[in-house]
């Protein structure tokens, strides 16, 4: 049965001001961070049993995956990050069809880390781009341009990896439809097979939102955000990318199968300072702190780890249960990541899951909202229809 490992690199060379994901620029950390995860990668290892971990009845693909995000998991030492992933393939038995994702940056992926990667193990690399448009960059604060970010592209595919993604933020001022069109031409030519498309949010304690809180007329208007949305999302199908999720796009054979264990309320492992897992009846997180997670991983024990895990959250200090999910709660987050993809909410799967029907639960909501145009139902699945993903968000509230 399936295992799938979530893997946080916090470090970064700066702060993207859009972004609110835990990252520090303390690179001197770094192997002291590495060699810790190593050991709770082992920990995990020694403690887990053969159910642990697993969603037989969730898991669509039933392929292990290990994924490497950030952070800027790309700029430590590949030693590092090669390191610990054959510590997690060990620890973890993790199959050899497994699919194994790093992210990376333009400014700091190399041939050399590359062909590292791709000895490793790794064969599913993202990078994040954002954009192509050197003026979009730059209000992006990244620290490649568009010939960097086309240049990095091309190092990946002559080192041999076929399976790449790229991301993209829509509704950055000045950007345009046109413009994300050609970024999206580009990628294709380029080889890259799956494109993540994110609108821009501005989030409380990030750079953008001191910078535009108080003059929101200088975003992009709902409207146009909305519209560019849309239309980005035409021009993914009309270049023979599959939408499968809000937000997510791939060629034939090329969705991304970690990902779409979250959507489909897989448990998951959590390894590295802020870092974030699913499992049982628990979702947990690591601390951002990176100096309290090295310090409690060189002195834990697998019976802390193994108590931890069976939900006595007192015995550690860098890990803390985020919620503990009743039945319902776990009926609810089903609409909650199920309304994202394009598939929608499978009914007989929820069958299977609780032993009930998803209407008998949640009727009065679907109801008013077919009635609203914001959900259709076809043969035995529930989906968002296009109003409704303009909505998605309302309608999601009403199954909480």
């Amino acid at each position: 049965m399936a295992r799938h490992i979530y893997i946080h690199n916090p470090f970064c060379v700066r702060k993207c001001p859009y972004c609110d994901f835990y990252s520090v620029t303390k690179t001197s950390l770094c192997e002291d961070l590495y060699k810790a995860a190593v050991r709770e990668a082992e920990i995990i290892g020694s403690v887990i049993t053969d159910n642990t971990g697993t969603n037989p009845v969730n898991d669509k693909d039933g392929k292990d995956t290990v994924y490497f995000g950030g952070g800027t998991p790309s700029l430590p030492d590949s030693r590092l990050v090669c390191g610990l992933l054959d510590s997690v393939r060990k620890a973890f038995n993790i199959a050899s069809d497994a699919e194994i994702t790093i992210e990376v940056n333009p400014s700091s992926v190399t041939s050399e880390k590359l062909s590292d990667y791709l000895q490793a193990g790794f064969n599913r690399v993202s990078v994040g781009v954002q954009s192509l448009d050197d003026g979009v960059l730059k209000t992006l604060g990244r620290l490649h341009d568009s010939r960097g970010a086309v240049d990095a592209i091309e190092k990946i595919t002559r080192a041999g990896f076929e399976n790449i993604s790229s991301d993209l933020i829509t509704g950055v001022p000045g950007e345009t439809l046109e413009g994300i069109k050609r970024d999206i031409d580009t990628f294709k030519q380029l080889g890259v097979k799956h494109i993540s498309t994110y609108s821009l949010s501005i989030e409380e304690g990030t750079a953008f939102f001191d910078r535009y809180s108080k003059t929101i007329e200088d975003l992009v208007s709902p409207d146009e955000e909305r519209a560019m949305y849309h239309g980005t999302r035409e021009h993914l199908q009309d270049s023979g990318f599959e939408t499968y999720e809000i937000s997510n796009s791939a060629l034939p054979g090329y969705r991304s199968i970690h990902n779409s264990s979250y959507w489909n309320s897989c448990e998951y492992f959590a390894i590295g300072a802020g870092a974030h897992g699913f499992l049982g009846d628990m979702r947990y997180g690591h601390r951002d702190d990176v100096s309290a997670y090295i310090e409690e991983m060189n002195t834990i024990t697998p019976d802390a780890y193994k108590a931890f895990l069976e939900g006595n959250e007192s015995v550690l200090k860098s890990l803390y249960a985020e919620e503990i999910l009743s039945r319902e709660d776990k009926m609810r987050e089903v609409p909650f990541l199920r309304l994202r993809t394009t598939e929608g909410i499978l009914l007989d799967d929820f069958y299977k899951m609780f032993g009930v029907e998803f209407d008998s639960v949640f009727g009065n909501a679907v109801k008013t909202n077919i009635e609203k145009g914001l959900l259709e139902r076809k043969e035995r699945t529930l989906r968002l229809t296009r109003s409704g993903l303009d909505l998605a968000n309302v309608v999601i509230e009403d199954f909480l």
